[in-house]
């Protein structure tokens, strides 16, 4: 046993901060290049490189020290130069993840690009394995250090992304991996010579040109708005800027137009518009009005001006998402004294005050006041009131069809968020959504419900007749009263859509389904859905139990609002004709389901069949302890991980926050926990795992509400709280590995790569499956799971009574 050496720590943190940041900027690049939903891929590709590594050691055998010492070199030297190399080559594969369902080539191009991925992840997994072997007996220092740098790699991952547009950001994990073969002073060669300087510092110089010269650039899906608008005529980017929080760029086009919903009787001038985009995706423009120009007459036949229509003088405006424009300009148009703009992405409104502009007389005497900060907490702080509060379109027509953004976490359309925007309401104040139409109706359905279920919420009992909802050829606007409607203001509404060619579908004294005026869909769905919802909770609910899609209001616990598709009907769906069922088809759930039996399919050909294949060098009642022990403990540590991240993106605003915090907790405080256990007794395991299942369980029930009381607090100290109530059981969570290889292994190589493997591969099935038991069942489910998972762990730690050695006892 070669004893611990501190360099070779150093080494294994500095690989595993350059693997963890390039884990962090893949999700990135995926969601600028594709959509968020492929953040799973890149946590799946991580492990399968991971656990690869460890079924590698495995087949390979117990290595002598001097051996284990070169291989320990190689895989150092080599992890920077596949973390560059990587991303090139991958870069090179055209795939176009819309075609999976009818062009095979397009699955061996994926495969192509998953081995490419997991290559740095591989190499990393062989250093940290090995060192791993070289201390043996002590474990828990060498498994600190990992998690240490990865906490590391977390924190200058979110820095690069400020400092560097996502292109170049891609260089830094080189960079920081490079450093660990400097510092690392081991034998290379087969006669013990150390490693020249001029192969230690190539990788770090070969970084720094990358980091200077990028070769590699982002390829955005066609589907997304930003190369559509690229390839109008004269298109031109004419800035961007990275960020944490999204890459924002701003294209001028002269072809360029964003009215959403814009009444087709419209006559007048069009203003020029700069278009906006977050990782690809539109979300609004920056419209520049001309002095004297009658073009912003257009703001009054926009279909979220409806609430100015009511009579009565909009004076202080909370506009929520206000950066896509049109809303801050129609509110001060309409006469409001005071505009509160709210966009958690500064890029945003500093390219809407660059690109845009308002005539002077509207905007004299300081108007409006921009502020950076997400709804919910601004929501639960500020003690202002306000005649309206609107959220703001975003996108475009048809953006959301696809299911792109199903998975994606929403707390700003939850029931608990519009709650929090009616008790913003002064007296007559209004709340008002405007959303797209897509078809068959699903948003903007359960936009209905929920509003009348926050507006039941606030009036304790039978709301008043507070609702109204108003559809034009592309969107529909949703207004809520909680004082109730008055018949001059429904009337004053009415005759405004008129004029407008808007359909009214539902009002205060209805009398029956409406008969459409201008725009035809088909079945009176609106109406339906709000008569239903105003008659009670019971009617609601059973109305949205028999819809084909699932729109029952979403709540913080599943804070997926943009999820419809029913999972008993995916069987329906590919029993059809392929050209039924695609345009309704949920992209973003069915590409999560196909990476759940892909991380399924790579378990088993690189854990269960190797185990398999070598029974005879393994004896299987040695090596299943080991596989469910160290399996258990992998898929518990990502779900309960990705519980708190969903959990923690209400609390902290955004998911890159949520992230950045809980990575920073589970790592720093795992990796403490796991140096710890070198101080302690192989047999308390068992009693850990027993208490990290009451501690979950308690986490289960307790988490969101705390996240609910403390959300008034500025982002600086909600993030300390969150770190510091992850801290017990992130710490406690660090024991479980080290103290498994002394028990479990009993300081046999042959078992460790198997323990290594075993926990990468059931990482990788978790992090789609617990996506998935989110969505359906919700983060308190994904917690529990966790602990039963962990409970598992305890009862393989506990039934494994055999002698061990004294070592394997400190």
């Amino acid at each position: 046993m070669i004893g611990l050496n501190r360099p070779r720590a150093v080494a294994v943190a500095l690989i595993s901060a350059g693997t963890l940041c390039y884990e962090i900027l893949l999700v990135r690049v995926f969601a600028i290049e594709y959509f968020h939903h492929l953040a799973f891929m890149a946590i799946g590709v991580a492990m399968l490189g991971f656990g690869a590594g460890g079924t590698l050691l495995a087949l390979v055998g117990r290595i002598e020290p001097q051996r284990a010492a070169r291989w320990l070199a190689l895989s150092v030297l080599v992890t920077p130069l596949t973390l560059m190399a990587s991303p090139f080559l991958v870069h090179s594969i055209e795939l176009d993840l819309s075609r999976l369902m009818w062009d095979p080539s397009q699955w061996i191009r994926l495969v192509f690009i998953y081995t490419l991925l997991a290559l740095p992840f591989f190499c990393s997994a062989l250093a940290v394995l090995t060192a791993l072997g070289m201390e043996r007996d002590r474990p828990g220092r060498i498994y600190g250090a990992s998690f240490l740098g990865s906490a590391l790699g977390a924190a200058l991952a979110l820095g690069s992304l400020w400092l560097f547009l996502p292109t170049r950001a891609l260089a830094v994990p080189a960079l920081i991996a490079a450093g660990g073969t400097l510092i690392l002073g081991v034998p290379l060669g087969r006669n013990g010579q150390r490693t020249g300087w001029s192969v230690r510092v190539a990788p770090l110089v070969i970084a720094l040109v990358v980091l200077s010269f990028p070769p590699w650039r982002l390829t955005v899906t066609p589907y997304k708005g930003l190369p559509q608008v690229e390839a109008y005529p004269g298109a031109t980017r004419v800035a961007e800027r990275g960020g944490a929080l999204g890459w924002v760029v701003a294209v001028a086009a002269p072809a360029f137009r964003y009215a959403p919903g814009l009444s087709l009787g419209y006559r007048g001038l069009f203003p020029r518009q700069t278009a906006l985009f977050v990782d690809g995706e539109t979300v609004g423009a920056a419209t520049f009005w001309s002095a004297g120009s009658t073009a912003t007459g257009l703001l009054d036949w926009l279909p979220s001006a409806l609430p100015y229509a009511l009579g009565a003088t909009r004076e202080d405006v909370l506009v929520i998402g206000a950066g896509s424009g049109l809303e801050l300009e129609s509110a001060l148009y309409h006469g409001a004294e005071r505009v509160t703009a709210l966009d958690l992405r500064p890029a945003i409104a500093d390219f809407q005050e660059r690109f845009g502009n308002l005539p002077e007389e509207l905007t004299t005497g300081g108007k409006v006041r921009w502020v950076t900060s997400d709804a919910r907490a601004f929501s639960a702080r500020t003690r202002e009131r306000f005649d309206l509060v609107t959220i703001a379109v975003g996108g475009t027509l048809g953006g959301g069809a696809a299911g792109v953004h199903s998975l994606d976490e929403d707390f700003v359309h939850t029931v608990e968020a519009y709650t929090s925007y009616l008790r913003l309401l002064g007296p007559d104040g209004v709340f008002s959504v405007t959303r797209w139409i897509n078809m068959p109706p699903r948003e903007n359905v359960r936009v209905i419900l929920t509003a009348m279920a926050a507006l039941r919420h606030e009036s304790a009992g039978s709301p008043p007749p507070g609702l109204l909802v108003a559809r034009s050829w592309g969107t529909v606007t949703v207004l809520v009263k909680p004082d109730g409607f008055t018949t001059a203001e429904v009337d004053a509404a009415r005759r405004w859509c008129r004029t407008r060619g808007i359909d009214v579908d539902w009002y205060p004294g209805i009398g029956g389904e409406p008969i459409p005026d201008f725009n035809l869909i088909g079945e009176p769905v609106f109406y339906r859905a709000a008569r239903a919802a105003f008659e009670g909770p019971d009617a609601a609910t059973q109305f949205a139990r028999n819809y084909e899609f699932h729109v029952a209001p979403a709540r913080d616990a599943r804070p997926f609002p943009h999820h419809y598709l029913r999972a008993t009907a995916i069987p329906a769906f590919f029993a059809g004709n392929r050209g039924d069922w695609l345009p309704f088809a949920e992209w973003a759930y069915i590409a999560l389901g196909a990476t759940l039996l892909q991380s399924g399919f790579l378990a088993t050909v690189f854990v269960v069949l190797p185990a398999v294949l070598l029974r005879r060098r393994t004896p299987p009642l040695r090596l299943l302890p080991v596989i469910a022990y160290f399996g258990s403990i992998g898929f518990a540590f990502m779900a309960v991980e990705i519980a708190a991240i969903q959990q923690l993106s209400f609390l902290l605003g955004h998911p890159v926050y949520a992230v950045a915090a809980v990575l920073s907790a589970f790592l720093v405080c795992a990796g403490m926990g796991s140096i710890w256990t070198d101080r302690v007794r192989a047999a308390a395991g068992s009693r850990v795992g027993i208490g990290l299942v009451l501690l979950l369980l308690i986490y289960s029930v307790s988490l969101l509400p705390l996240a609910h009381f403390v959300e008034s607090l500025s982002l600086v100290v909600r993030a300390t709280l969150a770190v510091g109530v992850l801290a017990p059981p992130a710490f406690l969570m660090g024991w479980m590995f080290p103290l498994g290889l002394r028990r479990l292994t009993r300081g046999e190589g042959d078992l460790l790569p198997w323990a290594w493997a075993a926990n990468g591969f059931a990482s990788v099935v978790a992090a789609p499956l617990a996506a998935l038991m989110a969505l359906e069942l919700g983060s308190q489910v994904l917690f529990a799971a966790g602990a039963l998972a962990y409970g598992v762990a305890s009862l393989v730690y506990a039934s494994d009574q055999t002698s061990l050695p004294p070592t394997a006892e400190r």
